[in-house]
């Protein structure tokens, strides 16, 4: 299918020492013919030329670097043209202002290089959703799961599961063909048998502790505890800024405040709480609500306690790491039964809190190398064809029982976009920025 050519920058927009623009589509050899100075092409060869205005050999835009990938052997199977120039704002804009006038092309839409990438079978859905992934990397854990899932290890396990629902999909259908008193012996035995070893299968994918969508979406840790205990402190300690407001008054803090965290390549979201106590009044206590929440549904609790009696209001909550803060004060304090005492003032005991978030973070992913589901839509697919499958063993007429398991390929071919999942393409491709 003939497709128009595209353009993008697809380095980040502003002053630079260099850019690349990235064309991808039937026209490449075109522009090329009419924007450089190149009397022969090569394939896969970085060339040093004037880059001209399209038709105008006497209006020089920028000396570059053009190198030309012949389809299908190119990231998007299609002709590709990357132009490196020079990063200043008006190169950039001159270039891709003459593009944008040559006829030959157009502005791409987001994603739409590696959307491409996809309808020409160079990735599957999986992987062309890991390569936003590692565009978004912001920590090391979060660049290798995305490396693991472009190389295709999940796609490898999804696609064995869709193979082994297509063996179980033919007999089931086969069992259609057969009257009831005719139906081979070790027929419905062997559909049992296959069905249930598919949902075990699934359930080793799906059994993880969400791992993959941890790292991806990042561990969520509350600092919680009583009013003026230091977790503001805290926060802004880890920040090395002030985020949050430090005051001697009791319930200063009355929202939830965010920091983004890279804990020795894991990223972390700490959240900063309202301190916890009883009888406030209406907005205060909105922000105490908030704190239990928060709490309820985070990895990792750290609570600031001022003495072993406060304990006690916080053995509701999962996973703690009991803190004493403001240690360099000059008072006599009695000792904590497994707590961490810090100080944010000279940073004592913090390395050894850091240690023990880690610690508690990779017991919690103890199969944090292994490859994990990475994405609530792989998830919720997953489940759904189980429930499939599930459904399947309970149904006893033939031609029921091979729809449920029909559904089931549907749902778990979608994962990898084996499947007519055209309404989902744009939900996918618009977290791309426009150059990939």
């Amino acid at each position: 299918m003939k497709r128009e050519t595209i353009y993008a920058q697809s380095t980040a927009f502003g002053k630079s020492a260099i850019a690349i623009i990235r064309v991808s589509g039937n026209n490449c050899k075109k522009i090329i013919k009419k924007m450089t100075s190149i009397k022969v092409l090569k394939i896969n060869k970085a060339i040093l030329t004037n880059i001209y205005r399209v038709g105008d050999k006497q209006n020089l835009i920028d000396k570059g670097v053009v190198t030309y990938f012949k389809g299908p052997k190119s990231y998007t199977g299609e002709d590709i043209l990357e132009i490196s120039i020079h990063g200043g704002l008006a190169v950039c804009e001159s270039i891709i202002r003459a593009l944008s006038n040559s006829g030959l092309c157009r502005i791409a839409e987001a994603g739409e290089f590696t959307r491409r990438a996809h309808e020409n079978n160079k990735m599957d859905l999986i992987q062309a959703e890991a390569v936003s992934d590692l565009i978004n990397a912001e920590t090391d854990s979060q660049r290798v799961q995305a490396l693991k899932l472009i190389e295709g290890r999940l796609s490898s396990k999804i696609i064995e599961i869709i193979n082994e629902i297509k063996k179980l999909l033919a007999n089931s259908e086969a069992n259609i063909d057969f009257v009831e008193d005719e139906i081979p012996k070790n027929l419905n035995k062997k559909i049992k048998e296959q069905n249930k070893n598919i949902i075990k299968k699934i359930d080793k994918l799906l059994n993880d502790n969400k791992i993959g969508e941890r790292i991806r979406n990042g561990f969520k840790i509350a600092i919680i505890g009583d009013p003026n205990s230091g977790k503001s402190s805290l926060i802004n300690y880890f920040a090395t800024r002030d985020i949050s407001i430090v005051s001697k008054i009791p319930g200063t803090t009355r929202d939830v405040i965010e920091l983004n965290y890279d804990l020795n390549g894991l990223p972390v979201i700490f959240y900063d709480t309202a301190g916890i106590r009883k009888k406030r009044k209406n907005i205060e206590k909105i922000g105490i609500n908030k704190a239990i929440e928060r709490a309820k549904n985070s990895d990792i609790n750290l609570v600031i306690i001022k003495n072993e009696k406060n304990k006690n209001k916080y053995i509701q909550f999962k996973n703690i790491i009991y803190v004493r803060s403001k240690t360099d004060l000059a008072i006599k304090r009695r000792n904590i039964i497994n707590c961490i005492d810090i100080s944010t003032k000279n940073g004592n005991g913090i390395s050894k809190l850091k240690k023990e978030i880690y610690k508690k973070l990779i017991f919690s992913g103890k199969n944090l190398n292994n490859i994990s589901v990475s994405r609530e839509r792989h998830r919720k697919l997953i489940e759904k064809a189980r429930k499939n499958l599930i459904n399947s063993q309970k149904i006893h007429q033939t031609d029921m029982k091979a729809e449920e398991i029909r559904e089931s390929l549907k749902n778990v071919s979608k994962i990898v976009g084996k499947y007519d999942i055209e309404e989902i393409y744009d939900i996918i491709f618009n977290e791309f920025c426009i150059g990939k």
